[in-house]
């Protein structure tokens, strides 16, 4: 087997070379302080990646660690003028710096044996903040719309999973005790279930692609969490290791699988941006016959992103899917409850990650277009979409790729399943791509036959207004949530005859609630503490004396006491 340093080293060349390729036509025309920016802070993030993989020491490892943040903060700037790009970099920095915090406190409780606990926590916070754990995951939604696209590939397919690295090198499951390893589990289970299911709940209502791809990302990120923390579970019972490593497995594999189809998603969702304009979609549409190459690549990877079978999305959830079944099926009350818990919230996760990537395929590439931007889009130049292709190859890849990886790793544990599953998958690829070309080359197109108007309802073409909107594709389930969406609705009623109503307007409006409900209020009571304490900064040198001499007996009473 590879070792867990080449394995994350994987992602982040591939992504990077097809993201690095795709920014050549991307920010073609910019001004030159921007490509310089670009292609500065580009390879420097590349480069401390690469250095979190392979550097030895802990000093070393959070050093590379802040150089990361750093480096690709500079990419999340690359439009620093705009308002929303400087408030999303600065969420993004602090976010950055209060997890090196946190990663410093767990190397300095892991010097001590009896507190592992504190390191761990420590480390959760720390890791758990570039992963995009809830509540941590603030800066995913605010930072992926404002970097470029071939920046956002790289920090989603490659650049968040580096938390799991983190976890698993410093907290290596197979070195916990019984009882760390449940508090292990147990914490990355519950983690990774409300973070797959609150993730992709909270992409339904968004009308930015990137931004709903970012909660896809929260969302995919824990589906990883449930597959290691319910191979730490079965892990702790003893008895239960192929299982265990079965559910390690098909994280491990989730992980590569999501570098290259989120990272070709990205990829396409910048090229919409540079050929339109905007990634509102409410605002596109019918981009698949004017975009056919990006349209298509994104329809494939965005299939197999939502799990369905047989695509490579699937295989790594397939896997934890198995596992959960084994673990229910031991009648052990703590594996049966840990395996309904994996099952239940990826079963969930599925439907409604199905649900928002039917809407971004539906609503921005099918129908007719709704703005004159999407009408007038043409295809990107060739570099784009080869950057593209070139990712969903190595999806393609995986399928097999999933099925050898599962096998290497758990010694041919239930590996008949995974490979009748990428038999039917080849089998329907082979099939989609033969009829196809059937199409294409083999049968008669014939004539033009001219298109005569027939009665069909008083319309005689279809219109952008008979179709639904992306916000009305997945009204009824953000209506059935709303309790947890927290959505806002604002309704503008129709003017003038009702007969022939005008004007009329309907929004929604889905704020983060980790960012709107606890960041944010928790900042502002913060600022407005400090600001009184900045009353003590008078400027008077007898007060500072004052509390210089008022500190002094303090310490003084607090050593006798002791």
């Amino acid at each position: 087997m590879i070792s867990l340093e080449t394995f994350f080293s994987i992602p982040i060349l591939v992504v990077s070379v097809a993201a690095a390729v795709h920014a050549t036509a991307y920010i073609h025309g910019e001004a030159r302080r921007h490509l310089v920016r670009f292609w500065g802070f580009f390879p420097a993030t590349v480069a401390s990646m690469l250095a979190v993989v392979h550097v030895g020491g802990k000093l070393q490892f959070l050093l590379a660690w802040e150089a990361m943040g750093l480096a690709s903060a500079g990419l999340v700037a690359f439009e620093s003028k705009e308002k929303s790009v400087k408030k999303a970099t600065w969420i993004y920095l602090l976010a950055c710096h209060a997890g090196a915090c946190a990663l410093m406190l767990t190397g300095v409780f892991q010097m001590r044996p009896d507190a592992w606990i504190a390191a761990f926590a420590f480390a959760v916070v720390g890791f758990g903040l570039k992963i995009g754990f809830p509540p941590f995951h603030a800066w995913l939604p605010e930072a992926h719309p404002a970097a470029p696209a071939p920046a956002s590939a790289i920090m989603s397919g490659a650049m968040i999973p580096l938390g799991f690295f983190g976890l698993l090198k410093f907290f290596p499951i197979a070195r916990l005790s019984s009882f760390d390893a449940q508090v292990y589990g147990w914490t990355l289970l519950a983690l990774g279930a409300i973070g797959a299911v609150g993730g992709i709940l909270f992409s339904l209502p968004q009308s930015n692609l990137k931004r709903l791809l970012a909660f896809s990302s929260v969302e995919n990120m824990g589906v990883v969490s449930m597959g290691l923390g319910l191979g730490a579970v079965l892990y702790a019972r003893g008895d239960f290791t192929p299982p265990a490593l079965l559910a390690i497995a098909g994280a491990l594999v989730h992980i590569l699988n999501h570098a290259f189809l989120k990272g070709a998603l990205f990829l396409g969702a910048g090229s919409v941006l540079r050929q339109t304009g905007t990634l509102d979609q409410d605002r596109l549409g019918g981009l698949l016959r004017r975009m056919p190459f990006t349209g298509s690549l994104f329809t494939v990877n965005a299939f197999a992103l939502a799990g369905l079978p047989p695509l490579n999305g699937f295989m790594g959830e397939l896997a934890i899917y198995v596992s959960a079944f084994l673990a229910i099926n031991t009648g052990d009350p703590v594996l049966a409850s840990a395996g309904f818990l994996v099952a239940l919230a990826l079963a969930l996760t599925g439907g409604l990650a199905a649900t928002a990537y039917a809407k971004s395929i539906g609503c921005a590439f099918l129908g007719e277009s709704r703005s004159r931007e999407a009408a007038d889009a043409a295809e990107t130049p060739k570099r784009m979409y080869f950057a593209q292709i070139f990712l969903s190859l190595f999806s393609l890849a995986m399928i097999p790729g999933s099925v050898y990886f599962i096998h290497k790793f758990t010694g041919g544990f239930k590996t008949e399943i995974f490979i009748m599953t990428a038999m039917v998958g080849f089998t329907f690829v082979a099939v989609v791509v033969s009829l196809l070309l059937l199409r294409r080359f083999i049968c008669p197109r014939g004539k033009m036959k001219p298109r005569l108007p027939v009665w069909d309802c008083g319309y005689d073409a279809p219109t952008s207004r008979m179709a639904y909107t992306a916000t009305a594709f997945t009204q009824p389930l953000v209506d059935l949530f709303r309790p947890i969406l927290k959505s806002r609705r604002h309704v503008q009623p129709f003017k003038g005859d009702p007969a022939a109503p005008s004007g009329a307007a309907i929004a929604t409006e889905t704020d983060d609630f980790a960012l709107g409900g606890l960041w944010r209020p928790l900042f502002s009571r913060a600022a407005r503490l400090f600001q009184r304490v900045h009353l003590l900064q008078s400027g008077s040198l007898h007060l500072y004396i004052l509390i210089i001499l008022i500190a002094v007996l303090a310490l003084l009473v607090a050593a006798l006491v002791s």
